[in-house]
């Protein structure tokens, strides 16, 4: 049902009282985030609250309760939901990607493409990083023609679920490494890299760990704010003549980076996809 944000709380508490197993709110009047994972401070104040219920709940009464609690006119929408195996279901939304013509992006579930010459193995999971996203595409597919990947050493900032290192290493690195301010991501993207038989060949540190040694290639698809803090540090990690790959940007975010990386990088190509960007600069 629609509700306003002075009603959302109460009939939410309604529902939990009644029986419900599980509560959202969706759909709100205001954009709540100017770029994902920012917050940008906006307060619904309206939005659409679900309640799950048992199939043999008395729908009747929560229609009462909600008339009682809000008033007749109230308007309480009502779906039945087929029983199935939702543990598997979600599954069939999962299929495998393909980048640069032969890189592919598997789930365990499925069977890859033929004449695949990379397949990377990768389960929806707790950190970022399935190849959906359309940052997570511009980044793979210029790792997959990388002229000069082949031997080098590569750094992948913010590495999420390790998707881009492993990515690295089957182009032909020599040496890569992956970097999180997220131990939990840490975490993923080393179980990644042993699903693949690639445990061996990337270490995982967190951000800012000292000891590093500049790279060849450094690739950070992460978000604006963090790109523009990071700028000094990837021109100290970046040797001259190393090149920088910089994503999970808006279009219209694209001048703060160039202004940010001006003094260190010169930008030598843009790639868009949807509304975002990939931007890839020669350390000068």
């Amino acid at each position: 049902m629609r509700v306003t944000a002075a009603q959302a709380e109460a009939v939410a508490e309604l529902f939990e009282q009644l029986g419900a197993h599980a509560i959202t709110s969706a759909d709100g009047d205001l954009a709540r985030f100017d770029e994902p994972g920012v917050d940008s401070g906006a307060v619904w104040q309206a939005c659409t609250l679900t309640a799950l219920f048992d199939a043999a709940s008395d729908l009747a009464r929560v229609r009462d309760a909600v008339h009682a609690l809000l008033g007749a006119s109230a308007r309480v929408r009502e779906t039945d939901l087929h029983e199935r195996d939702w543990a598997e279901a979600w599954k069939e939304h999962w299929q495998p990607l393909v980048f640069a013509d032969d890189l592919c992006v598997c789930p365990s579930w499925c069977e890859p493409p033929p004449d695949m010459r990379t397949v990377l193995r990768i389960d929806p999971g707790r950190a970022f990083g399935t190849g959906t996203h359309a940052t997570t595409a511009l980044c793979l597919d210029w790792l997959a023609r990388a002229p000069d990947i082949v031997g080098r050493h590569v750094i992948d900032y913010g590495c999420g679920s390790g998707i881009l290192a492993l990515a690295a290493r089957a182009c032909g690195a020599a040496r890569v490494e992956a970097i999180d301010i997220d131990r939990d991501a840490l975490a993923v993207a080393a179980d990644n890299a042993r699903i693949n038989g690639m445990a061996a060949d990337i270490s995982f540190a967190p951000a800012r760990a000292a000891g590093i040694a500049p790279c060849d290639i450094l690739i950070a698809n992460i978000l604006l704010e963090p790109l523009l803090a990071l700028a000094p540090l990837f021109a100290s990690l970046v040797r001259p003549g190393g090149r920088v790959a910089l994503s999970g940007l808006l279009s219209t975010q694209v001048e703060q980076v160039l202004d940010a990386y001006g003094a260190a990088f010169t930008m030598l190509d843009t790639r868009r996809r949807e509304d975002w960007v990939l931007l890839i600069g020669l350390r000068t």
